[in-house]
């Protein structure tokens, strides 16, 4: 069968670098190897652009994009005109701590937040000042705080200024905060109200599991963290009571900025979700008191896991 020239150029196309790997496609990367990962195919395997892109439910471009930076890190192997494929078997791919590298929107993030963590930026947000101090596009600081903003780390203001909410930024809050998780989330539990839910259950004992089985090795960090906030405010829907659910979620917003820069332990991430499954455990079978009991331990640890606020200035 005959080669067309836009076939040829297609080919070539699927491995020449790129100025810029975005977080979409950093993200994809991350699903293709977890999906090869799961797979149990050979090294040699070809992914196919259309199968990854069905598995995937996205288009074939990115699906490209994604299968450039898995080339990047030897984790698959170009062939020019025919494709791409695993160059090790997704059993070896298990046992290798393989870690997508951080887009420039990532590293942007994890600056804007360090330096306001450590008061190096104040609560008001100017766009143009922030531009000449990372050295970026207004766009590129558009983009990071609208993703600030869905993570409940920033808000607009009434004009066209942003500004960053309260976080846990002291020793003094840092502790106050937790002393009242561990009244308010137990009491979630013990509320007349609370009623489990079943599905939702299964499905955060799905992703739990899937982080246990590798993926809390590999996957960015704020995954792990919003898989946790997930945990927490569920059990607070679960109460089924407003005010218990609105404070529980006012303090995964205050704990979101300090997790995203002191918990990058992902040994105690995966500690963490074993104990949300035995939490899951005692409530699935009737058991609140065993529940709470292992909730107020579950805070207790995370409490004294206490980052460092020093040279905060």
């Amino acid at each position: 069968m005959a080669t067309t020239t836009e076939q040829v150029q297609d080919s070539e196309n699927r491995l020449r670098p790129q100025p810029r790997t975005s977080r979409f496609h950093a993200d994809l990367a991350r699903r293709v190897l977890h999906l090869v990962r799961e797979a149990d195919r050979p090294a040699g395997w070809q992914l196919k652009e259309q199968w990854l892109a069905e598995q995937l439910d996205v288009s074939r471009s990115p699906v490209r994009a994604a299968l450039r930076l898995l080339a990047e890190l030897g984790i698959v192997t170009a062939v020019p005109n025919q494709g791409c494929f695993l160059a090790a078997s997704s059993d070896d791919l298990k046992d290798a701590p393989y870690a997508i590298p951080p887009t420039e929107e990532e590293r942007l993030y994890l600056r804007i937040t360090r330096d306001r963590f450590a008061d190096r930026i104040g609560m008001n947000i100017n766009v143009t000042e922030l531009g000449r101090r990372y050295g970026v596009s207004r766009s590129m600081i558009g983009r990071v705080l609208t993703r600030l903003a869905d993570e409940g780390l920033v808000e607009r203001d009434a004009g066209r200024g942003w500004s960053f909410l309260p976080s846990l930024n002291s020793p003094e809050v840092y502790e106050e905060s937790y002393r009242f998780r561990m009244q308010i989330e137990p009491a979630a539990i013990l509320d007349p109200g609370f009623r489990p839910d079943p599905a939702k259950f299964a499905e955060i004992r799905r992703a739990h599991e899937t982080l246990l089985e590798g993926t809390v090795l590999t996957d960015p960090f704020r995954r792990l963290v919003e898989i946790d906030v997930e945990f927490h405010e569920t059990i607070g829907r679960c109460a089924q009571n407003r005010f218990i659910l609105q404070a529980i979620q006012q303090q995964s917003r205050l704990r979101r900025m300090t997790e995203f820069q002191f918990r990058a332990d992902r040994g105690r991430m995966a500690q963490s979700c074993r104990e949300h499954l035995s939490i899951l455990d005692a409530l699935e079978a009737g058991d609140r008191e065993r529940a709470v009991e292992l909730m107020r331990a579950h805070i207790s640890v995370s409490r004294d896991l206490l980052p460092s606020f020093a040279g905060k200035a």
